[in-house]
């Protein structure tokens, strides 16, 4: 069974906020993107200081953090108590020092690879984390469409490391969440088709209910 995951991606703390409120009865994590517009073009609110200031979200969270220092900067966001954070590997200098990091604060670490990026660049890291994010689209703004062939590096991982488990996020919508499901993904982030709809909160039982009810034969 796979969990779903909403994802909050905006450019305003306002929206932010909104949204937040909008999963406060929310039993689940949600995610919240960082984007530093230098890892991506894309660039959203950015200050550690805003979600301190949020009450009630310690460990309800992961921070998917699309940023290209985050060596530099992960102390800061750790400090807003994530369950769990998730770091680009094409970002990555130094691997030891962003794990210990978030194992010295008790904070899962994931790592989430671009369509783009060879999977065998991974492999270094899979005996060394909690989770791993796939994308299906390039990081940056929700909506884009998704890249079918990711699915099947989640195959490979549950097929060669069935410890891992996987997270797939960009691009998933009502078209094509029956075909995610079936990849054996554990967590589906799914971003604009819950928030760009006109009742979001449907949107995610909607979604929850496709993920959490048995395929017939």
């Amino acid at each position: 069974m796979a969990n779903l995951i909403p994802v909050i991606n905006t450019k305003t703390i306002q929206k932010l906020k909104e949204r937040i409120r909008l999963l406060q009865d929310f039993d689940g994590l949600f995610q919240i993107d960082i984007a530093d517009g230098k890892f991506t073009a894309w660039k959203t609110w950015n200050s550690p200081e805003v979600l301190k200031k949020i009450k009630k979200i310690e460990k309800k969270f992961e921070l998917h953090l699309m940023i290209h220092n985050p060596e530099l900067m992960l102390p800061y966001w750790l400090e807003v108590v994530p369950k769990r954070v998730i770091i680009h590997l094409e970002t990555i200098k130094n691997f030891d020092l962003l794990l210990s990091l978030c194992k010295e604060k008790e904070i899962e670490l994931g790592i989430a690879i671009n369509p783009e990026t060879p999977f065998e660049d991974l492999n270094q890291y899979l005996s060394k984390i909690n989770f791993v994010t796939i994308l299906g689209v390039s990081p940056g703004p929700s909506g884009q469409k998704f890249q079918w062939f990711v699915l099947d590096r989640i195959k490979k991982i549950k097929s060669n490391f069935p410890q891992i488990r996987c997270e797939i996020d960009g691009g998933i919508n009502e078209e094509n969440i029956r075909e995610v499901k079936k990849s054996g993904v554990d967590f589906v982030a799914i971003g604009s088709a819950i928030f760009e709809n006109k009742d979001p909160l449907e949107r995610i039982m909607c979604f929850q209910n496709i993920l959490t009810t048995p395929e017939r034969n």
